[in-house]
């Protein structure tokens, strides 16, 4: 395994690697913006943004583990794609090289996840009884729906999600795969907050939930 880099040496690189100038400028709907930006432990080489979908793609070193990695944001949902983590700068260069297209496809607003099969079975594909809902209560509007839901972390989909993007709140529901169940979590201040409100077995469960609670549960977020 390739030994760490000092921060330093990849920040004075980055202007001139070859693998960054060679980047499409233009994908899928998204636009390549030129990185050189250090948040926190992340240095960020480049991204690709739309910021009217309000979504991006950021591929950073981080300081923190020293390894090269892709982070998907999709509204308020942050997260790094554990596929493709190295140390080694050419194994990342020629990696993102070849699998940028796919990484940038899906995360467009209507892409339907690798998991499309499963999610039909339980009938989310199909479930239109989001569309019923407002597409703004108080200060959140509805962001993801379930005919286009996100694979997230931890076997997990988001199927519904309400965000007020400016102050860093949501309250996002999602179908865990592995255990076949619903739940939801909430995001204060950007800061995830694990609640137990929205848990159910079934879609019809979470209807009769979503009628009951959704309403008034967001007006006192």
């Amino acid at each position: 395994m390739p030994k760490p880099e000092d921060i330093k040496v990849i920040m004075e690189r980055r202007p001139a690697w070859e693998f960054l100038q060679k980047l499409p400028r233009e994908m899928f709907g998204f636009t390549f913006q030129e990185g050189g930006q250090l948040k926190g432990h992340e240095f960020v080489l480049c991204s690709y943004e739309n910021e009217t979908w309000r979504r991006r793609l950021e591929l950073v070193y981080t300081k923190e583990t020293f390894d090269y990695v892709p982070i998907r944001q999709v509204g308020l949902h942050r997260y790094r794609d554990l596929r493709y983590i190295t140390r080694d700068k050419d194994v990342f260069a020629a990696t993102m090289s070849e699998v940028l297209p796919r990484l940038l496809e899906e995360i467009t607003p209507t892409y339907i996840p690798k998991s499309r099969h499963m999610l039909e079975e339980k009938g989310i594909l199909q479930w239109h009884f989001p569309d019923t809902l407002p597409e703004r209560i108080g200060r959140f509007v509805k962001y993801i729906t379930p005919q286009y839901p996100l694979d997230f972390i931890n076997n997990s989909t988001v199927i519904l999600d309400y965000a007020d993007f400016s102050a860093g709140d949501e309250l996002v529901f999602l179908y865990n795969r592995v255990r076949n169940e619903f739940f939801a979590e909430s995001k204060t201040r950007f800061f995830p907050n694990t609640i137990h409100d929205f848990d159910a077995v079934s879609l019809e469960e979470l209807e009769t939930l979503l009628s009951e609670k959704l309403e008034a549960y967001l007006l006192a977020m």
